[in-house]
């Protein structure tokens, strides 16, 4: 990417000299706009957010020095050249307290201005570099953590690398974290007739609200989307306990949204008694629980109130319960094995309880927690989804919720075994691409991330959806900014960041080419709609 330069001065010939003379496309820059006076140059400086800006002194409106007051006021970094005349020297050194880079005398001498502008160029392409190092490795440690906890929640099998969240953390039994479980009543049902990109788009939206929702309550925080309509945040255990009241605005503010969509009901499970890494899953699923057996009226839940109230939680509960994890844990790991035994294990368990009411209730939280872990690994069709949905709305007998429990057990089942290895990595990668949307990666990192080389997954990729990793990539971050563009109220520019793309001109460039309309053309369009 080029590098962009902005040069204001008022006397014209001046202006036409320094834009035509020096090389600039040589020397790695284009010209971002001409100003002849401050007033000029804020503004486009505030458009196009140069690199470098050559600047007169002495202009009418606004004069140089009180542009560079007002380029640092507006956060403005560019490096910039002060032209002046010899006159005006006292003026230069004011502005290079101003973090003015250096100053060019008058009458312009214009190969030692090309020198000094060349080096300059050289200087912000090595810091360039050394910033997106930097945040390569630190978005790696990000994604690497992400994965970790991920996987720990899950309880799925995982390198013991542990995870690199503080190097002062005391290791991998350190019991200093806490997690705040927040869960959609009613998201699997009420989402199914949503499109991928919505559902997608939505609960990307609601992840980036999290992140800045708790930020004055919780200190170092992950947030990790477990699944839809499912969020874990995962936190330093602070020294004073976090209270209800102190999430209720946080809670106010999500349930505003989510009420807006089929009035869904937003609940959170709290548990700030330290955790070790280790006993993470066995906390995330007893929170689940925790969710499931109380009841959703109540949208805060402590899950140390429920350790102590476990006391009286008898055994056949708790194999009530063992049924759910093992059936997600089968279907997580691709385990065959497993599932044919939950299945057995299930029929003779409900075949011999002699409460036919829990029986039930027992198959209904099986079949919601089947259909929202096949969701999330795309092993049902939104109609096969659907005709399950409808099903549960008739009335079943102990006999016909069995059977359905053990079709779609049965379904996931074939679902595992009718995928190749290269569809199973092909199926992770889309996972991939659809969870890091708004990061900045290509074909190297998800290739690492899958451990294969990157012209084997060209070439997988190809093969599996027709198209290239790039177009792909592309259409799917369109899909969901058209997404947000009609349904949030963040700016253009907000919308092309969250979507991967940091730069608004490029970002208007590339969906105008995918719609044939500008994003701000496309949101006009879709609000004289609606």
């Amino acid at each position: 990417m080029k590098l962009k330069v902005l040069l204001v001065d008022d006397e014209i010939h001046i202006l036409n000299n320094l834009s035509k003379v020096l090389p600039w496309e040589a020397m790695g820059f284009e010209i971002a706009g001409l100003a002849k006076n401050g007033v000029e140059a804020l503004e486009t400086a505030i458009e196009h957010q140069p690199d470098l800006i050559l600047c007169d002194i002495r202009m009418p409106i606004m004069d140089g020095m009180t542009l560079i007051q007002h380029l640092r006021e507006q956060g403005l970094s560019s490096e910039i050249l002060l032209l002046t005349g010899y006159q005006e020297f006292e003026y230069a050194r004011i502005g290079i307290r101003y973090g003015v880079r250096d100053y060019i005398c008058k009458p312009i001498n214009y190969y030692e201005l090309e020198e000094v502008v060349r080096k300059i160029a050289d200087q912000i392409i090595e810091r360039r570099k050394k910033q997106s190092k930097e945040q390569r490795l630190n978005r790696v440690a990000s994604l690497a953590n992400e994965n970790y906890i991920l996987h720990t929640l899950l309880g799925q099998e995982r390198e013991e690398e542990g995870v690199l969240w503080d190097e002062e953390d005391g290791g991998e039994e350190s019991k200093t974290r806490g997690v705040l479980l927040l869960d959609l009543e009613g998201y699997a049902h009420k989402s199914i007739s949503w499109t991928l990109h919505e559902r997608k788009a939505w609960n990307l939206h609601i992840k980036n609200l999290l992140k800045e929702m708790f930020a004055s309550i919780i200190k170092q925080y992950t947030v990790l989307q477990v699944r839809e309509g499912e969020w874990c945040i995962i936190f330093h255990s602070p020294q004073e306990e976090i209270t209800k009241d102190q999430l209720r605005p946080g809670y106010e503010q999500l349930q505003g949204i989510v009420s807006e969509k089929e009035g869904m009901m937003i609940r959170m499970c709290l548990e700030q008694s330290p955790v070790g890494w280790t006993e993470m899953s066995s906390v995330y699923q007893r929170m689940q629980q925790m969710l499931i057996l109380c009841p959703p009226l109540e949208w805060f839940l402590d899950a140390r109130l429920f350790v102590e109230s476990s006391a009286s939680y008898t055994d056949s509960k708790g194999s009530q319960w063992r049924f759910i994890e093992q059936i997600g844990n089968g279907l997580r790991n691709g385990s065959h094995e497993l599932l044919v035994q939950v299945v057995s294990e299930l029929k003779y368990y409900v075949g011999h309880m002699t409460e036919n009411r829990a029986a039930e209730k027992l198959l209904h939280y099986l079949l919601i927690h089947l259909l929202r872990e096949m969701r999330e690994l795309q092993m049902l069709s939104g109609e096969q989804e659907q005709a399950v949905w409808l099903r549960l709305q008739e009335f079943l007998s102990l006999k016909d919720l069995t059977s359905l429990v053990i079709s779609l057990v049965d379904r996931a089942r074939e679902s595992l075994a009718a995928k190749k290895s290269s569809e199973t990595l092909m199926m992770s990668a889309q996972n991939y691409i659809q969870h890091h949307l708004g990061d900045d990666f290509g074909i190297e990192d998800i290739a690492e991330y899958l451990g294969i080389s990157c012209s084997y997954f060209c070439l997988l990729f190809k093969n599996h959806f027709g198209e290239t990793f790039v177009e792909y990539l592309t259409k799917q971050r369109v899909e969901m900014a058209k997404c947000l563009l009609s349904g949030s109220e963040k700016s253009v520019t907000q919308i092309g960041s969250v979507v991967g793309y940091q730069e608004r001109r490029y970002f208007t460039k590339v969906f105008q080419k995918y719609t044939g309309m500008t994003p701000s053309e496309f949101r006009l369009k879709e609000t004289s709609i609606s």
